[in-house]
């Protein structure tokens, strides 16, 4: 016994090198079979010739994770599949959304927006037993089992949007995560009420272009702003406020009843809006202050009581915002549907101002009149009310030479002209910059 020991020894050696030597290494097979592998995967043919890429180009297009055992599970898993559409309507989650770049085309009024968006679903027949194959996680390619085929629904026809799938695996339990990356792009109508401080809201609706094969759902997580991220976008004068994706009740209404709207059978299945604001950092300095300043001027000037300085003071007020109102003219966007809030308070501003100007230079007149007729008794008592209100005349010392009968009735109604003027200022300056 103790002399066949060595020799079982030898044999048992001998034939471990044999099976391992048969047994062929995922190295070994983790090759090209073909000296243009490399070039043709460069130039996309993983993703457009997928069947034949993955199986003749392994080492290329990256299909060697778990070696032989991996590609014969994914083998036995795509002849378990099949990307035939059904009936039946699959659940796609919508797990995350990151946005890298946004374009905002204001002369095309067009706007683009690049991100990456993760979807995930369950699929029974993309499930094995992982004690089995010693594979929790598999990575495969676009044809061998179902996959969203995701389109844009709302964009241009001369530049529609492309949504390209970058990465596909699933676990073992069935849970299948696909990452894509994303180029939307849509017609939008910018609402310049508020400009240059304007809010826009612009949203994206995509679907499977296998109409209510798919039925998108939002998770809690992206829902949350959890799983949204807006660090890192990148966009030229405008500020990424928030982002939002919502999922469409629409679909089932349309498969209950489609009669209810017989006209538009699209589904607006899932929508990504972004809300972004302009980064105006010359609003106040070159804007509101110049609409204010010159506001306090022409109210002020009623201080000088029917002078010159107060003509000087309107005068310049006048010119101070014609100088503005062509700056802003400037900064205005060339198309607009909307008329912006500050130009309508800039041309208030102006016409109240000329109101002041044209008003005070007829009081003027009416202070110098030498009609020696007094004034009606009702109309003094009137000016008597203004003075007490407003106690701002001074008729001692003012500057009005040769003053009529008239001068107090002026001096009344100048103020009178003022308090109304100023009272429309407070309405206008709330509904345009505070509320």
């Amino acid at each position: 016994m103790n002399r066949m020991l060595p020799f079982m020894c030898v044999i048992l050696f001998t034939s471990t090198i044999i099976a391992q030597s048969m047994e062929p290494s995922s190295a070994s097979t983790c090759v090209d079979s073909d000296l243009k592998c490399s070039l043709w995967a460069s130039q996309g043919e993983c993703q457009s010739n997928a069947m034949w890429m993955m199986a003749n180009c392994r080492r290329s297009c990256q299909s060697c994770q778990g070696g032989d055992r991996a590609w014969k599970l994914r083998q036995l898993l795509a002849q378990s599949n099949s990307t035939s559409s059904s009936n039946a309507t699959k659940n796609v989650f919508v797990e995350s959304v990151r946005l890298n770049h946004v374009e905002m085309d204001e002369a095309k009024q067009m706007v683009k927006v690049f991100g990456r968006m993760v979807f995930s679903w369950n699929d029974s027949k993309v499930s094995w037993d992982k004690d089995q194959w010693g594979i929790s996680w598999l990575n495969f390619y676009w044809v061998q089992i179902f996959t969203p085929q995701l389109i844009q629904i709302n964009g241009p026809a001369n530049n529609p949007g492309t949504i390209t799938s970058k990465v596909l695996a699933a676990n073992y339990t069935g849970q299948v995560y696909m990452w894509t990356d994303f180029n939307f792009a849509v017609p939008y109508n910018f609402v310049y009420t508020e400009y240059p401080n304007d809010y826009q809201r612009v949203c994206f609706k995509f679907d499977d272009k296998r109409y209510f094969s798919v039925r998108f759902s939002v998770s809690p997580e992206l829902s949350n702003k959890q799983r949204a991220e807006l660090t890192e976008v990148h966009i030229s004068g405008w500020t990424v406020e928030n982002l939002s994706v919502t999922d469409s009740k629409y679909v089932i209404s349309i498969l209950g009843d489609w009669k209810r709207d017989p006209f538009d059978i699209e589904t607006n299945n899932c929508e990504l809006c972004i809300g972004l604001r302009r980064n105006a950092v010359y609003y106040y300095t070159e804007i509101m202050l110049p609409a204010l300043v010159t506001t306090l001027l022409s109210i002020c000037s009623v201080l000088f009581q029917l002078s010159h300085t107060q003509y000087g003071v309107l005068a310049f007020s006048i010119l101070s915002q014609i100088l503005s109102l062509i700056l802003l003219n400037s900064r205005m966007p060339t198309y607009t549907s909307s008329t912006p809030q500050i130009v309508v308070y800039a041309g208030f501003n102006l016409c109240t101002t000329a109101i002041l100007f044209i008003g005070s230079l007829i009081l003027r007149k009416l202070a110098l009149s030498n009609n020696r007729v007094p004034p009606p008794h009702h109309v003094t008592m009137i000016c008597d009310v203004i003075e007490r209100i407003l106690p701002i005349n001074n008729s001692k010392e003012s500057e009005i030479s040769g003053e009529g009968e008239y001068s107090k009735v002026a001096h009344s109604f100048n103020i009178l002209l003022f308090a109304i003027a100023t009272f429309a200022y407070i309405i206008a300056i709330t509904a345009v910059f505070i509320i």
